[in-house]
């Protein structure tokens, strides 16, 4: 994964626990929540905008993906289509990255002078995409015990992505790209989910659809995905970074252990489904 910052590359003192953590906390200080809406992009070097894609969004700046990179310096402004119409924000791009997942190109801006009607308008986008994705996350979880206010607390941690089809989202054993070693939520599509077992063969855990948790075992445990995760068709994910997850950490440690315990147990289920149907077929 490819990364471009405006900020000094030089490493900096190390931190502290109690540093590291007021860091993390400090840097998602605006509730975000993972989108998908049609951005266009401004700048000088431009002909006409450039038509991007909105992957999460917060009062205080947005995530776009792009086909191709942006120049980071040259990006201007970006219009959205907020309740009140079209509306054109100033923005400073702060970063990029490229994602192996979707073939996509990330920019994180950050808006530069909200007028007031400006900022209640981005926070009624916002509100209502955390209701959204909050009430499709409570359906998700709560067979596991989750509240809405837990719901809700993971859907300001989300960021969309969309996956073509055909395309892996984990490969059991396989290390994963960096930013690709997150928690996911299908949100819509579905994929296919085996357990290679030796080379040649594999056994088929079934399909996956809309609320299924992919991933994760790297942010959680530190350790390879025990399966593989294939998209059937273009799919929808909802993804939890190791960013995020460590943000939940901090804030929420409560929530976080009972996340990873939700995805540790999902994972062990399915091992324990496949050990018993290899058992039976002797």
């Amino acid at each position: 994964m490819a990364m471009v910052d405006r900020r000094s590359n030089k490493p900096g003192p190390e931190l502290d626990a109690g540093e590291a953590a007021a860091q993390i906390l400090e840097s998602r200080e605006a509730p975000r929540v993972g989108a998908d809406f049609p951005v266009e992009l401004h700048s000088p070097g431009f002909d006409a905008p450039l038509p991007a894609r909105a992957r999460d969004i917060s009062t205080g700046g947005i995530c776009f993906a792009t086909a191709s990179q942006v120049a980071l310096d040259s990006l201007r402004s970006v219009t959205l289509a907020l309740p009140n119409g079209r509306t054109r924000l100033n923005v400073e791009a702060k970063w990029q990255t490229t994602q192996g997942l979707d073939d996509s190109v990330l920019t994180g801006a950050v808006f530069v002078g909200l007028l007031p009607a400006e900022a209640a308008s981005l926070w009624d986008v916002v509100d209502k995409t955390s209701r959204d994705i909050g009430s499709f996350l409570y359906e998700t979880f709560r067979e596991h015990g989750a509240t809405l206010d837990d719901a809700m607390s993971i859907a300001q941690t989300t960021r969309m992505r969309v996956v073509p089809r055909g395309r892996f989202i984990c490969q059991r054993h396989e290390p994963q790209e960096p930013g690709d070693d997150s928690i996911f939520i299908v949100h819509q599509g579905s994929v296919e989910l085996t357990l290679p077992i030796r080379a040649g063969r594999e056994v088929r855990l079934g399909k996956g659809g809309a609320g299924t948790l992919l991933g994760g075992l790297g942010s959680v445990a530190g350790m390879l995905p025990m399966e593989s995760a294939q998209t059937r068709e273009e799919t929808q994910l909802l993804e939890v970074s190791r960013s995020a997850f460590s943000y939940l950490r901090v804030s929420k440690p409560l929530l976080a252990h009972w996340l990873g315990q939700v995805i540790m147990g999902g994972h062990l289920r399915r091992m324990d489904a496949v050990v018993s149907r290899l058992a039976e077929d002797g």
